[in-house]
């Protein structure tokens, strides 16, 4: 069984009971529950999802395990890749025993000559700006067949203007060819062993969840599921839809309707659920601590760069021209820079951007910044102190906007690439067409410019002004940020219990 008997010798050890007991209360507590016991799947299969549920003291995890201490009839069985076993099991058992339970399922990792193209054909139903810049890119892993070959344009489009344009074939058709197509069915023992009243994928975006998904709806479980990131509905479709579909904003909702052919009456806008904690007062740090650690002068000001990995080969090009105006003065006297290279699980792009960077990691006015957020409070707090105390943040149409605009920092985009001209399909601007890039830029929160001497202007602006733009990103924060009230968490966790709790 998935999991199970490797794990138990490891979890059951409650220093208040004897081993004996222990074991004992794990074996009722799966095999003998009570009649009102509910038991709610959640899956955990990506990084991303710790941040957004577990990371954060009196997140979506803390208020879980104060909530089963009220309600010993709910149990939470969280489903993890063997990889991830020994990184998150102490976590999890941090729960009430035999309320909290962790097993681990993998799922297929080889597909056949079928899959791949069945899942060609799936991925492309949904055809947006997004897809569009990403098939030309080939860098990713995990992406769908065939997403580097820019000649098969013609063929993404046409199942998209054709197949994807039936509702039909979305939303009854392929789920019915997946279960055909990729028989396995990796979380269906579990399913035999909890009899689950509700599934939580966390994930949607990844396949580990669509397996989980599929499952739930070959059970006839009731499911709700959410992105793990801003940037995931608009970029392919999705085979298996959840019953309920939370998302961050009404951005993201439109998205999710658009792109993914979800029912309105369907989403719940809950707002990002690792914001509560970011806007807190529990994460604030003095500017001057902030400037101490990064070795800048008490009253000096800095520019955050946060790099773009290898789809941003140019980026040494203007970071070393900022890093050349702060040298002669032209910028401001007390002007310093920090750089965040990119920071991500593939190793190719950090060694790409430590070479990128190599030349410009001994300059005095720059602090490099190669600690990587999210993965521990500590870091994730100094991470966003140092967005927060920014004169300005600039990157390439990442994420990092999104939250840097929780603070009302100067946002600045360079989209040109340095002293190149490159073709469309290999430069910076391709990236201003993401979908949901668009819809912020249209608000004016995001100052682009073209050229080094927009570029200096921009800058000098933001250093002798940080006002400038305000308003466009107050708006900014209302259309992609939803509600900043810290119950993102709690908003979740009372739509989890209500929906386990009306059936």
């Amino acid at each position: 069984m998935a999991g199970r008997y490797s794990e138990w010798p490891k979890r059951l050890t409650d220093s208040s009971k004897s081993r004996a007991q222990n074991i004992l209360c794990y074996i009722v507590s799966i095999y003998m529950p009570t009649k009102q016991t509910k038991t709610i799947f959640v899956s955990f299969s990506v990084h991303n999802v710790y941040r957004n549920l577990f990371l954060f003291p009196n997140g979506f995890f803390d208020q879980l395990k104060t909530l089963l201490i009220r309600r010993p009839d709910l149990r939470f069985v969280f489903l993890l890749r063997a990889r991830d076993r020994e990184k998150y099991a102490s976590l999890i058992e941090s729960g009430p025993a035999g309320q909290s339970i962790l097993e681990v399922v993998d799922i297929p990792s080889q597909k056949s000559t079928l899959q791949k193209l069945f899942r060609f054909f799936y991925a492309y139903l949904t055809y947006t700006n997004t897809t569009r810049i990403l098939t030309t890119m080939g860098m990713r892993i995990d992406e769908p067949p065939g997403a580097s070959n820019r000649s098969l344009s013609l063929i993404r489009s046409g199942i998209a203007f054709t197949f994807g344009k039936s509702i039909y074939f979305k939303k009854r058709l392929i789920p019915k060819l997946h279960e055909t197509i990729f028989p396995e069915r990796p979380f269906r023992q579990l399913f035999d062993t909890y009899q689950p009243d509700l599934v939580f994928a966390t994930h949607i975006y990844g396949e580990y969840d669509t397996y989980l998904l599929r499952e739930a709806r070959f059970s006839g479980v009731r499911t709700v599921a959410m992105p793990s990131g801003w940037d995931h509905i608009d970029k392919y479709f999705l085979p298996i839809e959840a019953d309920t579909l939370l998302v961050p904003s009404q951005q993201v909702l439109e998205h999710a309707v658009k792109f993914q052919s979800y029912d309105r009456d369907r989403i719940v806008i809950t707002g990002y659920p690792h914001f509560d904690f970011l806007t807190s007062q529990e994460a604030f740090m003095p500017r001057k601590e902030v400037l101490s650690t990064c070795g800048f002068p008490p009253d000096s000001r800095y520019i955050l760069y946060v790099s773009g990995s290898a789809y941003c080969p140019d980026e040494p090009d203007i970071i070393e021209k900022v890093a050349n105006w702060i040298d002669d003065g032209s910028l401001s006297p007390d002007t310093h820079l920090v750089i965040r290279p990119y920071l991500g699980s593939r190793s190719k792009d950090k060694e790409f951007d430590q070479k990128k960077f190599a030349r410009l990691t001994t300059r005095s006015k720059i602090y490099y910044y190669d600690t990587k957020s999210w993965d521990t409070i500590a870091d994730s707090i100094f991470f966003a102190n140092l967005m927060r105390h920014a004169s300005v943040v600039m990157c390439v149409y990442s994420t990092v906007f999104l939250e840097a605009s929780l603070y009302d920092r100067p946002l600045l985009a360079a989209t040109f690439d340095g002293y190149h001209k490159r073709p469309y399909h290999r430069s910076i601007r391709r990236f201003a067409d993401f979908e949901h890039f668009k819809d912020v830029l249209s608000l004016g929160a995001i100052k682009q410019v073209f050229d080094f001497p927009a570029l200096k202007s921009a800058l000098r602006a933001y250093l002798a002004d940080d006002t400038l733009d305000a308003p466009a990103r107050e708006m900014f924060r209302r259309e992609t940020c939803y509600m900043l009230d810290g119950k993102a968490s709690s908003r979740i966790l009372d739509l989890i219990v209500k929906s386990v709790d009306i059936q």
